[in-house]
């Protein structure tokens, strides 16, 4: 069971999806920060599980969409990396205020954990931050997006020089998604700091490869070995069980 709803100010209202604990309320609430573009379409149903998982063991959990992106108000050219930062802030006011709980667990995943992070800093209810694969820096992960862009137009055999250098132009940094100038720069401001500012007994990293060399000493690190290629154009669903179990015990261990 869960309920969808909108949330937030009139003008820029948030798509979220709430699961109550389906037994022994444990007064504990999960948001989970969902990654960006492409990598939202192929983790949606591996975060759905995680979190009906979560409910089933009597957790609270809220999922949600940050603006300009699928189910939220506004559009992407328009979003920014600074009105994502705030949209996690209010998701767990809201999950806070839909569940009574007063303690928080995130699941960040990618891109959406440098952006939890940034969000919640040293906030006292935040007990734990579970970071699935974290982007290292904004400047990197724009790299990797153009990595991505620029397999896009070379796997395309028919589109002229022409064409393939506007599409570069247009999509650069975006992986298949048009970014504004503000959405890039924003994007590569954001570093490592973002992690290191999170006491870091709060922080457990679990990596799908080999140990990624976490930017933070001294955090909680795990490999759960699956193949998860991030860096593709392919739309296929990641969706490896045995890790959707290591997050789920991640953020239920007392």
């Amino acid at each position: 069971m869960h309920e969808a709803f909108f949330f937030g100010p009139r003008s820029r209202q948030l798509f979220a999806s709430y699961h109550p604990p389906a037994k022994d309320d444990r007064r504990l609430l999960t948001v989970i920060c969902p990654p960006l573009f492409a990598e939202y379409n192929r983790t949606h149903h591996a975060l759905r599980k995680v979190a009906i998982s979560l409910a089933e063991s009597g957790r609270h959990v809220l999922r949600f969409d940050y603006r300009g992106t699928e189910d939220s108000f506004g559009n992407l050219e328009d979003a920014t990396v600074t009105g994502w930062i705030e949209d996690i802030a209010l998701a767990i006011q809201e999950g806070r205020e839909v569940s009574g709980c007063s303690a928080v667990r995130i699941l960040g995943v990618r891109a959406g954990a440098l952006l939890a992070c940034r969000s919640v800093g040293t906030a006292s209810e935040i007990q734990r931050l579970v970071l699935w694969d974290p982007v290292s820096d904004g400047a990197g992960y724009l790299q990797a997006l153009r990595r991505i862009q620029e397999a896009i137009v070379e796997q395309n055999i028919y589109l002229r020089r022409a064409d393939r250098l506007q599409a570069m132009h247009e999509y650069e940094y975006g992986g298949g998604y048009r970014l504004s100038d503000r959405m890039v720069n924003e994007l590569r401001a954001l570093d490592s700091s973002a992690y290191s500012n999170i006491p870091s007994s709060k922080l457990h990293v679990v990596s799908t490869s080999s140990p990624s060399a976490f930017s933070v000493a001294g955090v909680s690190e795990e490999v759960s070995q699956c193949a998860c290629n991030w860096e593709t154009h392919e739309e296929d669903l990641i969706m490896p069980q045995p890790l959707l179990e290591r997050l789920v015990a991640c953020l239920i261990t007392s």
